[in-house]
């Protein structure tokens, strides 16, 4: 079992390097760079499975702990998710269903704005979204419309079903993390490919992007990291400049 783990571990951390450069070759080229990453973490969960029956049955008495405190970790995780998702049910009662901008959204006294939900993802707006700008609201309804477009929510599921599996593979979880980065800039991407003004988009992202309501399926508008926020600005001034280039 021991030699399982580490050459998964091996495994996972291979793909995350061949994703890592997948993805820098994807940016120069304007490209989505999402599916490296759902590529890497899918990889470093199935190709390892056929092995697992076999890794298990030979599994010496003294080691069946590994198994239960596996056993225990996806379980844990399961039920997190679960509660979070009844959590999300119980809340979607008191949201109230309106317009915005021509638009079906959600109004939410907690959370938002986010793109809420799994087999039925909707547009989840907070309450105070009156009392900002209509150009900014515009600039925050157009950004959960690109994410129910590119189906963030049902990937981003996809991803955590991943880490039930093996939620000790911990350059998984890095792989989660690059994802999450990869799914806003992609969103960014295409916000811009629309004719949306990069410093009004990049001024919207600062100003509203620390709200995030951290529910399953649910896609915040930033990560809350400033850090990403300014690597994400200098990549929409490449893709900006890049834009224009094409246009000459």
């Amino acid at each position: 079992m021991p030699v399982w783990l580490l050459c998964t571990l091996a495994l996972a951390l291979l793909l995350s390097a061949g994703a890592w450069r997948a993805e820098r070759a994807l940016q120069r080229r304007g490209r989505q760079t999402r599916w490296p990453w759902l590529a890497a973490m899918a990889a470093s969960v199935l190709l390892p499975l056929p092995w697992l029956p076999g890794v298990l049955a030979a599994l010496p008495p003294a080691q069946s702990q590994l198994k239960l405190g596996w056993f225990m970790l996806s379980g844990g995780m399961l039920l997190m998710l679960a509660l979070r998702s009844i959590w999300l049910l119980s809340h979607q009662r008191r949201w109230q269903k309106t317009s915005l901008l021509g638009a079906p959204v959600f109004l939410s006294g907690g959370i938002g704005p986010c793109v809420a939900g799994l087999l039925r993802p909707r547009i989840v707006m907070p309450v105070w979204l009156s009392l900002i700008p209509q150009q900014q609201q515009a600039l925050l309804l157009a950004h959960e419309q690109c994410r129910l477009a590119a189906r963030d929510p049902q990937w981003l599921a996809l991803a955590y079903a991943l880490i039930i599996l093996m939620p000790w593979n911990l350059p998984l979880w890095w792989q989660l993390h690059r994802l999450r980065f990869a799914i806003e800039v992609d969103c960014d991407a295409r916000m811009l490919a629309q004719g949306h003004a990069p410093r009004d988009y990049a001024a919207v992202l600062r100003r509203h992007g620390q709200y995030y309501s951290g529910l399953t399926g649910a896609s915040p508008i930033v990560l809350n990291d400033p850090r990403a926020l300014r690597r994400r600005r200098h990549l929409m001034a490449r893709f900006t400049r890049k834009q224009a280039a094409n246009l000459l």
